[in-house]
């Protein structure tokens, strides 16, 4: 499987334009776009990643260390296919998906 990779501390503009194409090591069957903000005595980080990841992890995402503790928001997308974590490829299928259900409940 093939996923972009990226970290950045800055912003997801600035990912985009830093990221690369990675195979993922074997048993990583998942790519990932996560966010992460963590705040501790009065300092505070955001970072922002793209890479591989299990699909264990995906689904109990309580069990990433960065995760958990207070003061800590995450946000973890998981998606399966070749480098599915593109950022707009997973807008342009975000909005194919709410508009079709929109579609099928006003008929």
């Amino acid at each position: 499987m093939k996923c972009y990779k990226c970290v950045s501390t800055k912003s997801w503009d600035d990912c985009a334009d830093v990221k690369e194409e990675m195979t993922c090591p074997t048993g990583f069957d998942r790519c990932l776009k996560g966010y992460a903000h963590v705040k501790s005595e009065g300092a505070s980080v955001e970072g922002f990643e793209k890479g591989c990841l299990t699909a264990e992890l995906c689904e109990n995402t309580d069990k990433i260390n960065l995760c958990k503790g207070e003061g800590r928001e995450c946000e973890i997308n998981c998606c399966s296919g070749d480098l599915c974590n593109a950022a707009a490829l997973q807008l342009v299928s975000t909005i194919v998906l709410i508009a079709c259900a929109l579609v099928a409940l006003l008929h």
